[in-house]
Protein backbone atom coordinates (compact mmCIF):
# COMPACT_ATOMS: atom_id res chain seq x y z
CA UNK A 1 0.00 0.00 0.00
CA UNK A 2 1.29 3.64 -0.50
CA UNK A 3 2.20 5.07 2.98
CA UNK A 4 -0.58 7.49 3.59
CA UNK A 5 2.23 10.71 4.20
CA UNK A 6 3.00 10.35 0.44
CA UNK A 7 1.13 11.69 -2.07
CA UNK A 8 3.04 11.18 -5.16
CA UNK A 9 3.44 13.82 -7.95
CA UNK A 10 3.61 14.39 -12.01
CA UNK A 11 2.69 11.07 -11.55
CA UNK A 12 0.91 10.76 -14.99
CA UNK A 13 4.02 11.54 -16.81
CA UNK A 14 4.95 7.76 -16.70
CA UNK A 15 2.44 6.85 -18.64
CA UNK A 16 2.61 9.26 -20.99
CA UNK A 17 6.85 9.07 -21.28
CA UNK A 18 6.02 5.28 -21.84
CA UNK A 19 3.72 6.32 -24.88
CA UNK A 20 6.19 8.71 -26.17
CA UNK A 21 9.27 5.83 -26.42
CA UNK A 22 6.68 2.70 -26.90
CA UNK A 23 8.05 1.26 -23.93
CA UNK A 24 5.35 -1.62 -22.17
CA UNK A 25 3.52 -1.30 -18.57
CA UNK A 26 4.33 -5.10 -18.71
CA UNK A 27 7.97 -4.74 -18.21
CA UNK A 28 7.64 -2.35 -15.54
CA UNK A 29 4.84 -4.64 -13.38
CA UNK A 30 7.56 -7.56 -14.78
CA UNK A 31 10.65 -5.98 -13.43
CA UNK A 32 8.87 -4.81 -10.41
CA UNK A 33 7.49 -7.94 -9.28
CA UNK A 34 11.04 -9.73 -9.77
CA UNK A 35 12.68 -7.25 -7.82
CA UNK A 36 9.76 -7.09 -5.02
CA UNK A 37 9.88 -10.89 -4.74
CA UNK A 38 13.67 -11.83 -4.61
CA UNK A 39 15.32 -9.29 -3.23
CA UNK A 40 15.13 -10.47 0.15
CA UNK A 41 17.45 -13.41 -1.29
CA UNK A 42 19.82 -10.98 -1.66
CA UNK A 43 20.55 -10.39 2.02
CA UNK A 44 18.24 -10.99 4.72
CA UNK A 45 18.35 -7.26 5.75
CA UNK A 46 15.94 -6.28 2.55
CA UNK A 47 13.22 -8.09 3.83
CA UNK A 48 9.74 -6.62 3.19
CA UNK A 49 9.48 -5.93 7.28
CA UNK A 50 13.16 -3.99 7.05
CA UNK A 51 12.48 -2.29 3.95
CA UNK A 52 8.96 -0.88 5.09
CA UNK A 53 10.85 -0.03 8.30
CA UNK A 54 13.76 1.82 6.03
CA UNK A 55 11.03 4.04 4.53
CA UNK A 56 9.39 4.97 7.94
CA UNK A 57 12.88 5.76 9.34
CA UNK A 58 13.14 8.13 5.70
CA UNK A 59 9.84 9.38 6.48
CA UNK A 60 10.31 10.67 10.04
CA UNK A 61 14.13 12.24 9.31
CA UNK A 62 12.80 14.03 6.54
CA UNK A 63 9.90 15.20 8.64
CA UNK A 64 12.69 16.28 11.29
CA UNK A 65 14.59 18.59 8.79
CA UNK A 66 11.70 19.44 6.65
CA UNK A 67 12.20 23.37 7.24
CA UNK A 68 16.03 23.04 6.20
CA UNK A 69 17.89 23.15 3.01
CA UNK A 70 17.42 20.10 0.97
CA UNK A 71 20.23 19.73 -1.95
CA UNK A 72 19.23 17.09 -4.99
CA UNK A 73 22.39 16.18 -6.93
CA UNK A 74 21.84 15.96 -10.95
CA UNK A 75 24.39 14.02 -12.81
CA UNK A 76 26.07 17.32 -14.31
CA UNK A 77 27.17 18.74 -10.66
CA UNK A 78 30.81 20.32 -10.59
CA UNK A 79 33.36 19.91 -8.43
CA UNK A 80 33.47 23.29 -7.76
CA UNK A 81 29.73 23.18 -7.44
CA UNK A 82 30.21 20.29 -4.90
CA UNK A 83 33.51 22.16 -2.53
CA UNK A 84 31.02 24.66 -2.33
CA UNK A 85 27.95 22.25 -0.71
CA UNK A 86 27.61 23.19 3.14
CA UNK A 87 28.06 20.85 6.31
CA UNK A 88 24.21 22.33 7.29
CA UNK A 89 23.07 20.89 3.53
CA UNK A 90 20.86 17.38 3.79
CA UNK A 91 22.04 16.14 0.14
CA UNK A 92 19.65 13.86 -1.87
CA UNK A 93 21.43 12.51 -4.78
CA UNK A 94 20.42 11.48 -8.37
CA UNK A 95 22.24 7.69 -8.57
CA UNK A 96 26.27 8.10 -9.75
CA UNK A 97 26.21 11.48 -8.94
CA UNK A 98 27.31 10.42 -5.32
CA UNK A 99 30.61 9.72 -7.10
CA UNK A 100 30.86 13.82 -7.07
CA UNK A 101 30.71 13.49 -3.11
CA UNK A 102 33.11 10.48 -2.94
CA UNK A 103 35.78 12.07 -5.18
CA UNK A 104 35.77 15.43 -3.98
CA UNK A 105 33.60 16.34 -0.55
CA UNK A 106 33.56 13.25 0.84
CA UNK A 107 33.34 14.68 4.78
CA UNK A 108 29.60 14.60 2.98
CA UNK A 109 28.68 11.58 2.76
CA UNK A 110 27.01 11.58 5.98
CA UNK A 111 25.00 14.56 4.82
CA UNK A 112 23.41 12.03 2.13
CA UNK A 113 19.86 11.48 3.64
CA UNK A 114 19.02 8.82 0.22
CA UNK A 115 20.46 7.80 -3.27
CA UNK A 116 17.78 7.72 -5.78
CA UNK A 117 19.07 5.12 -8.20
CA UNK A 118 17.89 3.13 -10.79
CA UNK A 119 20.98 0.48 -10.20
CA UNK A 120 23.04 2.47 -13.38
CA UNK A 121 24.94 4.44 -11.48
CA UNK A 122 28.04 2.01 -11.81
CA UNK A 123 31.14 2.68 -10.91
CA UNK A 124 30.03 5.00 -8.37
CA UNK A 125 27.30 3.27 -6.61
CA UNK A 126 29.23 0.10 -6.06
CA UNK A 127 31.80 2.72 -3.38
CA UNK A 128 31.35 0.91 0.00
CA UNK A 129 31.91 4.50 1.01
CA UNK A 130 27.82 4.63 0.82
CA UNK A 131 26.90 1.93 2.68
CA UNK A 132 24.38 1.78 4.73
CA UNK A 133 23.02 4.79 3.42
CA UNK A 134 18.85 4.73 2.28
CA UNK A 135 18.39 4.20 -1.52
CA UNK A 136 15.24 4.42 -3.26
CA UNK A 137 15.80 1.41 -5.49
CA UNK A 138 13.91 2.02 -9.03
CA UNK A 139 12.41 -0.85 -10.81
CA UNK A 140 11.42 0.20 -14.66
CA UNK A 141 11.45 -2.15 -17.66
CA UNK A 142 15.32 -1.83 -18.68
CA UNK A 143 16.83 -2.03 -15.34
CA UNK A 144 16.99 -6.29 -14.54
CA UNK A 145 19.60 -6.76 -15.58
CA UNK A 146 21.63 -3.59 -13.59
CA UNK A 147 19.50 -4.19 -10.36
CA UNK A 148 20.85 -7.99 -10.19
CA UNK A 149 24.66 -6.72 -10.76
CA UNK A 150 24.18 -4.12 -8.25
CA UNK A 151 22.36 -6.15 -5.36
CA UNK A 152 25.18 -9.10 -6.09
CA UNK A 153 27.86 -6.15 -4.99
CA UNK A 154 26.06 -4.30 -2.12
CA UNK A 155 24.85 -8.17 -0.75
CA UNK A 156 29.00 -8.60 0.18
CA UNK A 157 29.32 -5.69 2.01
CA UNK A 158 29.26 -5.79 5.95
CA UNK A 159 26.54 -3.23 6.23
CA UNK A 160 24.32 -2.93 2.61
CA UNK A 161 22.63 -0.02 1.71
CA UNK A 162 19.55 -0.01 3.63
CA UNK A 163 17.01 -0.60 0.49
CA UNK A 164 13.43 1.62 -0.40
CA UNK A 165 12.15 -0.05 -3.30
CA UNK A 166 10.24 2.82 -5.94
CA UNK A 167 7.99 2.34 -8.73
CA UNK A 168 6.46 3.62 -11.79
CA UNK A 169 3.34 2.13 -12.44
CA UNK A 170 -0.61 2.56 -11.31
CA UNK A 171 -1.12 -0.23 -8.90
CA UNK A 172 -0.56 -0.17 -5.09
CA UNK A 173 2.20 -2.30 -4.48
CA UNK A 174 3.06 -4.14 -1.06
CA UNK A 175 6.79 -3.15 -0.39
CA UNK A 176 7.24 -0.68 -2.99
CA UNK A 177 6.31 2.74 -3.35
CA UNK A 178 5.51 4.93 -6.71
CA UNK A 179 6.66 8.44 -6.01
CA UNK A 180 6.14 9.92 -8.96
CA UNK A 181 8.19 11.55 -11.74
CA UNK A 182 10.62 8.86 -14.11
CA UNK A 183 14.28 9.62 -14.40
CA UNK A 184 16.52 9.63 -11.29
CA UNK A 185 17.01 13.43 -11.26
CA UNK A 186 13.48 14.49 -11.34
CA UNK A 187 12.10 11.14 -9.10
CA UNK A 188 14.47 12.38 -6.47
CA UNK A 189 12.85 16.19 -6.41
CA UNK A 190 9.37 14.64 -6.51
CA UNK A 191 10.07 12.14 -3.70
CA UNK A 192 10.89 15.04 -1.87
CA UNK A 193 7.49 16.94 -2.93
CA UNK A 194 5.63 13.97 -2.10
CA UNK A 195 6.89 14.17 1.70
CA UNK A 196 5.39 17.32 1.55
CA UNK A 197 8.50 19.32 1.52
CA UNK A 198 8.33 22.60 0.26
CA UNK A 199 9.83 24.05 -2.63
CA UNK A 200 11.65 26.54 -0.93
CA UNK A 201 13.55 24.17 1.28
CA UNK A 202 14.80 22.56 -2.21
CA UNK A 203 17.56 23.59 -4.11
CA UNK A 204 19.32 21.69 -7.54
CA UNK A 205 22.75 21.29 -8.29
CA UNK A 206 23.77 19.28 -11.55
CA UNK A 207 20.67 19.94 -13.61
CA UNK A 208 21.44 20.43 -17.23
CA UNK A 209 19.10 19.14 -20.17
CA UNK A 210 21.30 20.05 -22.82
CA UNK A 211 24.80 17.93 -21.84
CA UNK A 212 24.68 14.00 -20.48
CA UNK A 213 26.51 14.41 -16.82
CA UNK A 214 30.09 13.04 -15.87
CA UNK A 215 28.27 11.11 -13.32
CA UNK A 216 25.60 9.59 -15.45
CA UNK A 217 27.11 6.46 -15.26
CA UNK A 218 25.91 3.38 -17.91
CA UNK A 219 22.96 5.16 -19.96
CA UNK A 220 22.25 5.31 -23.72
CA UNK A 221 22.80 8.82 -24.81
CA UNK A 222 20.26 8.89 -27.34
CA UNK A 223 17.62 7.74 -25.03
CA UNK A 224 18.97 10.03 -22.60
CA UNK A 225 18.87 12.97 -23.92
CA UNK A 226 15.14 12.69 -24.71
CA UNK A 227 14.44 11.74 -21.39
CA UNK A 228 16.10 15.03 -20.01
CA UNK A 229 13.47 16.55 -22.15
CA UNK A 230 10.90 14.92 -20.28
CA UNK A 231 12.72 15.49 -16.53
CA UNK A 232 12.93 19.59 -17.60
CA UNK A 233 9.22 19.41 -18.05
CA UNK A 234 8.55 17.87 -15.03
CA UNK A 235 10.66 20.26 -13.20
CA UNK A 236 9.35 23.05 -14.72
CA UNK A 237 5.57 21.84 -13.65
CA UNK A 238 6.47 21.86 -9.92
CA UNK A 239 7.88 25.26 -10.46
CA UNK A 240 11.57 24.89 -11.57
CA UNK A 241 13.73 26.34 -14.08
CA UNK A 242 16.80 24.65 -15.57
Amino acid sequence: MQPSNITPVCIEYQQKIRDYFNWKIEDDEYVLTWLNQNIPNFHPMWSLENRDKNLHDLSLKLGLISNEKFVVLGANITENETLELSENDALIIADGAVGSIIEFNEKLIKNIICIVSDGDGLPYISNKKIENIPIILHAHGHAKNNLNHILNIWSKWENPPKIIISHQISNDIKGAVNFGGFSDGDRAVCMLHAFGIKKENIRLKGFNVNNLGHWSGLTNSTIKQEKLKWMQEILEVLGYDI
